[in-house]
């Protein structure tokens, strides 16, 4: 691009050039000059943006130059050992002309040049094979001055020297198109652009910024009133790929934007985005260039489709998230608007709406919602939905009224329908603290039937009813605490669990730890729902110290023992077996050898086993200890059986395998 600081240093260079020949030696105006040598070293040019040093210009008798330049500096680059030949070069009062000129930077690119000094014309053709042509044709005389740069089959990779290398750079494709450029003594003043881009290609040398085969074209109005520039521009990218980390992106992206740019601030006071897919976003914004920093923005847009937009626009940035697997359908209304380093206002309407989790943890189907969100205005929001999944379990429709001011969100009742119960909310408060969102609440379960939950569940069929009260939950810094005692109903027993903590719970591998207290579950129910054999009684189970990672376990302290109390107290054959098996296949054989196949039911006074996991290996013990024998099941009554172990050290992995094995031969079935 030139400006008069070019020019003048041009005028400058040739100017002296020609003055210096004519008046050191009059001889030279009557003698050939292919009849001599002539070397001239011309004095460092230096002006605001250029700069040339070690100038030399060697004129041949064969009617040849050489030109070379040590250092040029030119529009914040530096090229350094710059030589020129020309093969036909001229040089007289009038004009300077080079033919059949070559540049060692880009030899394949020969050019021809002249420059006529009372006119102040320039013309410069640089042309190559495959048809590729460079054109410069500029009045400097005129005022405005104008200079046309015409573009035929260009070869984008010639470009790479003039751009920042740390950026992606060009490595194949062509340019078709003109620049027209007008100037007046203050410089460049208007700029009018008509691009068309083919196969182009580009990459960094991290490889996370590259594109292939982009088609599109460029149109660009730009004109400057003293220190402001006006533009507009139009790009429309109709083909190829583009890599930006982490976006993926295929053409069919338009975009129309105009506004000002004042060498500090950079406007844009209208855009208007074709996603494709998606739909048409309106956007403006004010942008601090030297501070990188954007100081106002909005973005406005109608039924756009969620499905492609969270898909290509969202998605990529959720890779290690708990979201990374989830899809959205349905579409959206948004309008953000942003001033003073935050948000100012977000208001977001949703119109049948779909989130369904890929890895089947959550679904929620027909959403509609209506959230006028704003920093410093209180405003209710509403919520609905008609179905839903949460871990498998059914959920019903329902419909919330959130409070919201700035950073708090309050939801005083809500009410979630699950199978034949409900999940009842209360005091819901979510709010954020330096950058960190917190959040609590309290809860109670009314009764569920255990059928339909463990058939929703898709688990062996369980008899009785669900219930409880959740005390106050919270949530900050990634941990979710449980203030107080779960209370939970089944089996016709009591679940008491504490101390529940669970660390990332929307990460990738939750961690949970706690403690749980089962009392006087009935093992007739509990049996008969695993089809282990039954067992008449009850039973008392402690969890303590329990840690789950990733809903694994990994470390826990349990113990089962018979309740204490007077209740019938039986366990058939079956269960014996299944007892047994889990040590080893040697206590099944030893019954069935045994007297005591031909009975059904026997008698006994407790049962009891613990298991300490720790490095996944369970220590284990029973109701007594016998040297390096344990005994979990002590007979009693007539006929009576007591069930001994003899492994006290069992993986964990094994042991879990056995009791798959157990439930599979006994046709229960757990997904």
């Amino acid at each position: 691009m030139f400006n008069k600081t070019i020019i003048y240093t041009i005028n400058r260079l040739l100017n002296g050039c020609l003055f210096g020949l004519l008046s050191f030696c009059p001889l030279f105006l009557s003698a050939p000059l292919y009849a001599v040598q002539i070397t001239l070293n011309v004095a460092d040019v230096a002006a605001p943006s250029f700069a040339a040093r070690g100038i030399k210009v060697i004129l041949a008798q064969e009617g040849s130059a050489e030109f070379s330049i040590d250092e040029l500096h030119m529009a914040e680059k530096i090229w350094r050992k710059v030589h020129v030949h020309c093969s036909e070069f001229l040089l007289s009062s009038a004009r300077v002309t080079c033919h059949k000129g070559k540049l060692d930077a880009i030899p394949d690119l020969p050019f021809t040049f002249s420059y006529e000094f009372a006119s102040q014309r320039l013309e410069l053709r640089l042309t190559a094979e495959a048809n590729e042509l460079w054109q410069v044709n500029a009045d400097f005389r005129a005022q405005p001055w104008r200079a046309t740069v015409l573009l035929r089959n260009a070869q984008g990779k010639r470009l790479a020297s003039l751009l920042p290398p740390n950026g992606p750079l060009p490595t194949q494709g062509a340019l078709n198109g003109t620049l027209v450029v007008h100037g007046d003594k203050a410089g460049v003043s208007q700029i009018n652009a008509d691009l068309r881009l083919t196969d182009l290609a580009v990459a960094d040398m991290s490889g996370l910024h590259a594109a292939e085969k982009l088609q599109g074209t460029l149109h660009v109005d730009a004109a400057r009133t003293g220190q402001t520039w006006s533009w507009r521009g139009a790009l429309d990218w109709q083909g190829g790929e583009l890599f930006w980390q982490p976006l993926y992106l295929r053409g069919g992206h338009t975009l129309r934007a105009s506004g000002q740019w004042d060498n500090t601030q950079l406007k844009v006071t209208q855009a208007v985005v074709n996603l494709p897919g998606v739909g048409k976003v309106e956007m403006q914004a004010l942008w601090d260039v030297k501070k990188s920093n954007l100081l106002e923005g909005r973005l406005v847009g109608e039924n756009l489709s969620l499905a492609n937009g969270f898909a290509d626009y969202a998605k990529p940035f959720l890779e290690k998230s708990a979201l990374s697997a989830t899809e959205l359908k349905g579409f959206v209304d948004v309008d953000w608007h942003y001033r003073d380093g935050a948000t100012q206002a977000l208001l977001i309407k949703l119109r049948d709406v779909a989130v369904v989790d890929g890895e089947k943890r959550f679904a929620l189907h027909g959403i509609n919602a209506d959230i006028p969100w704003h920093a410093q205005v209180q405003s209710m929001a509403h919520v609905a939905f008609a179905d839903g999944e949460l871990m498998g379990l059914p959920l019903g429709a329902t419909q919330w009224q959130i409070q919201m001011r700035g950073n708090n969100f309050i939801l005083p009742t809500a009410t979630l329908p699950i199978l034949d119960g409900k999940l009842e909310v209360n005091d819901f408060y979510l709010h954020n603290i330096n950058d960190t969102w917190q959040w609590n609440f309290s809860s109670t379960l009314t009764s569920i039937s255990m059928q339909k939950l463990s058939t929703a569940l898709h688990w062996p069929e369980m008899h009785g009813s669900l219930s409880g009260s959740i005390p106050k939950v919270s949530y900050q810094d990634k941990l979710l605490k449980v203030d107080g005692t779960l209370l939970f109903r089944v089996f016709d027993g009591t679940v008491l669990a504490n101390h529940l903590e669970l660390f990332d719970p929307f990460g990738r591998a939750p961690r949970l730890s706690g403690n749980l207290d089962m009392r006087e579950l009935d093992l007739d129910l509990l049996t008969r729902t695993f089809s282990f054999g039954n067992i008449q009684g009850r039973i008392d189970l402690g969890v303590n110290n329990l840690e789950l990672v990733n809903w694994l376990p990994v470390r826990f302290d349990a113990k089962l023992a018979s309740s204490p109390g007077k209740y019938r107290k039986k366990i058939s054959q079956k269960a014996v077996e299944n007892i047994s098996s889990l040590g080893g296949a040697g206590g099944v054989a030893a019954l069935q050898r045994s007297f005591l196949r031909i009975f059904e039911n026997f008698g006994y006074e407790r049962i009891g086993l613990s298991c300490a996991l720790h490095n996944d290996i369970c220590t284990m013990s029973g109701v007594e200890e016998n040297g390096n024998a344990y005994t979990i099941v002590k007979g009693g009554g007539i006929p009576a059986i007591t069930v001994m172990g003899y492994n006290r050290k069992v993986d964990w992995s094994e042991l879990i395998t056995r009791l798959k094995r157990v439930l599979q031969d006994n046709k229960a079935v757990i997904k």
